[in-house]
C-alpha cells in the first residue's frame, strides 16, 4: 500500500543505528513491512501487539519487531510536467499545502521532482516547503520520462535515514515516454530499498472517466471540497484493487502492487486532496513491522502477514528483491 504501501519502508531507529556502525563489511538486510489491519466489518484495528502478528518470508516464520510510534516519512513527489497535463497543472500545484499537512507532517520531509523530456529536482530535501516549490512548476515538452524520474527519486531516498519511512509518490498519467531506464529496474530498486510507491493518476489522453459519479477504478467520486474524514470502505476497495493488479497493466499499477502502495485516480482538485489524505491515513495507520530474514537466498522473497484476530484482513507489501550487492 499505504505500500509501501502500500507505502511504504519503516524500521526501528535503534536497529538502524546499529546497522550503520562500521564494524562489519557484510550488510545485514533489514526488511520493513508497514501493515494495515481491518476487521471483517471494515474498521481499522488499533492496539495490536507484536505477538499478534505472524510474518512469513518465503514461507519461513520470522522473528519480528514492531515500532510503537509511526516513523517520520521521507517522500519524493514526482510530478508530470509536460504538455499533456497542462489543463490540470494549475490545481495540481495548489495541493502543496495538502501534501505538507496530510502526507509529510511535522516530522516528515519531502523532495519534489518534475518530469517531462527532462528530470528536474525543483525541491531537494531540507529546502523550503512543498507548497513554495510547486508554485514555480510549469509545463514543458511532450515526453513523460516517468521511469527515469522514479529512478532519480529512489536515488534521493537511498540517502535518507533507514529509520524513516521511504515513499515515492507519482502525480500524473500512468504512462512513460522517453525513459532510458526500464520499468523492471525501477521496481527492483524500490523493493531493494524499502520504498513504497503510490500514484495519483490522471486519465491518459483520449480516455475519460466512465461517468460523472464513477472514477476509473470503479469507486464513487468524492463530492465537494477536501474532507478530513476518510471513507474506510473506499480505502479498503482501493487496497484490494491495487494488490490484484496483473502483469501487463499500466506502470503505476505494477509499481504500486509490487511495493505495497496504492493508485488512486483524480481529475479535479477536491479528488486529488482527498486522495492525498487517504494515503496519509494509510501511512499513519500502519503497524511498523521489521525483521532480518533468516535466509540470504538471492532473488525475490514473497512476504505474507497474518494476524491473530478472527476475521481480520491484513494489507502489506507482497515481497522484496534480495540481490548479492
Amino acid at each position: 500500500m499505504r505500500l509501501g504501501n502500500a507505502v511504504i519502508g519503516f524500521s526501528l531507529a535503534a536497529l538502524a543505528g546499529a546497522q550503520q556502525m562500521p564494524t562489519i563489511q557484510v550488510p545485514v538486510r533489514l526488511v520493513t513491512v508497514p501493515t494495515l489491519v481491518f476487521s471483517k466489518e471494515g474498521r481499522m484495528i488499533s492496539g495490536l501487539q507484536r505477538t499478534d502478528f505472524r510474518v512469513f518470508d518465503k514461507g519461513r516464520l520470522q522473528n519480528v519487531t514492531m515500532d510503537t510510534v509511526s516513523a517520520p516519512v521521507s517522500v519524493v513527489i514526482a510530478m508530470q510536467a509536460n504538455q499533456d497535463v497542462r489543463e490540470y497543472l494549475p490545481f495540481m500545484v495548489r495541493t502543496g499545502s495538502a501534501l505538507d499537512a496530510q502526507l509529510v507532517g511535522e516530522a516528515g520531509e519531502a523532495a519534489v521532482i518534475t518530469y517531462s523530456g527532462k528530470i528536474s529536482v525543483v525541491k531537494p530535501f531540507n529546502a523550503s516547503d512543498v507548497q513554495a516549490a510547486m508554485g514555480n512548476i510549469s509545463v514543458n515538452g511532450m515526453d513523460a520520462r516517468m521511469i527515469d524520474a522514479g529512478m532519480r527519486g529512489i536515488a534521493l531516498l537511498k540517502e535518507r535515514s533507514i529509520s524513516r519511512s521511504r515513499v515515492l509518490l507519482f502525480i500524473g498519467q500512468p504512462v512513460d515516454s522517453g525513459s532510458e531506464s526500464r520499468l523492471v529496474t525501477l521496481r527492483e530498486q524500490a523493493e531493494r530499498e524499502n520504498v513504497s510507491i503510490y500514484a495519483l493518476a490522471l486519465p491518459e489522453l483520449g480516455k475519460a472517466f466512465v461517468s460523472d459519479t464513477v472514477s476509473l477504478d470503479g469507486l464513487p467520486r468524492e463530492r465537494g471540497g477536501f474532507k478530513a474524514g476518510i471513507d474506510l470502505g473506499k480505502l479498503i476497495s482501493t487496497l484490494n484493487r491495487s494488490r490484484k493488479e496483473q502483469k501487463g497493466a499500466d506502470p503505476f499499477s505494477i509499481l504500486t502492487a509490487a511495493t505495497g502502495g496504492a493508485q488512486l485516480h483524480f481529475r479535479k482538485q477536491s479528488e486529488l486532496e482527498s486522495a492525498i489524505a487517504m494515503i496519509g491515513m494509510e501511512l499513519r495507520g500502519a503497524y511498523l513491522l521489521s525483521y532480518s530474514p533468516d535466509s540470504g537466498e538471492i532473488g525475490y522473497h514473497a512476504i505474507r502477514v497474518t494476524v491473530e484476530v478472527s476475521g481480520a484482513k491484513t494489507y502489506a507489501r507482497p515481497g522484496y528483491w534480495l540481490s548479492g550487492e
